[in-house]
């Protein structure tokens, strides 16, 4: 699925399977059991997951994570959407994006979902993030029709933070003891955009 370059706001369509996304540079894709070597190259490394509630990811980890990946594309109505990051030329997997979806809501609160990504240490700083984290929510505007897509990170993680900015989103507040993080109960920031207007 190419993603438009203007944000044309339409009704949720059906799905293409498999669904995958394109950018300018990467294609976002779902995982298979194929990917084991790739994902556990970087979700085992210390550098990765030192703002997150998980890893560094022992072999089992990194096989519960794909065994997720692969039930949340089975499952109906879909809840969860993760993507493996790879090149546009192909190549293996080197980071992933995720949307997933909160319970349907009543009253004025929409539909909404919270992102998160990650990317192998090799390809820091080269925007990757930015541009991965901007398909989905896209996606999730344009596509699913979401009211609204947060995301949080931790406050000494300032790359993340950026990235988030750059994608659009806001800061809206900070959130105290949000993530257990080995041990130690740790703040969150908590970042969030509303579905632009249909110009």
């Amino acid at each position: 699925m190419e993603l438009p370059e203007t944000l044309e706001l339409q009704k949720p369509l059906d799905l293409p399977e498999p669904l995958v996304l394109h950018t300018p540079r990467l294609t976002l894709r779902p995982y298979t059991s194929g990917d084991l070597a790739a994902v556990h190259r970087f979700a085992s490394d210390p550098r990765l997951t030192q703002f997150v509630e998980w890893g560094p990811n022992t072999l089992q980890d990194s096989r519960n994570f794909l065994a997720a990946c692969l039930a949340e594309e089975a499952t109906v109505p879909r809840q969860a959407y993760t993507f493996a990051l790879t090149l546009k030329d192909g190549g293996a997997p080197f980071g992933s994006v995720g949307l997933t979806l909160a319970p349907e809501t009543s009253g004025t609160g929409g539909r909404t979902a919270e992102t998160g990504y990650v990317i192998a240490a090799e390809h820091w700083n080269r925007g990757y993030a930015t541009e991965a984290a901007a398909a989905v929510v896209h996606f999730g505007f344009t596509v699913l029709g979401l009211d609204r897509i947060s995301a949080t990170c931790r406050p000494g993680n300032s790359a993340s933070a950026r990235v988030l900015e750059k994608t659009g989103m806001v800061l809206e507040r900070r959130l105290p003891a949000h993530k257990l993080i080995r041990g130690q109960w740790e703040d969150s920031l908590l970042y969030s955009m509303a579905r632009p207007a249909l110009r």
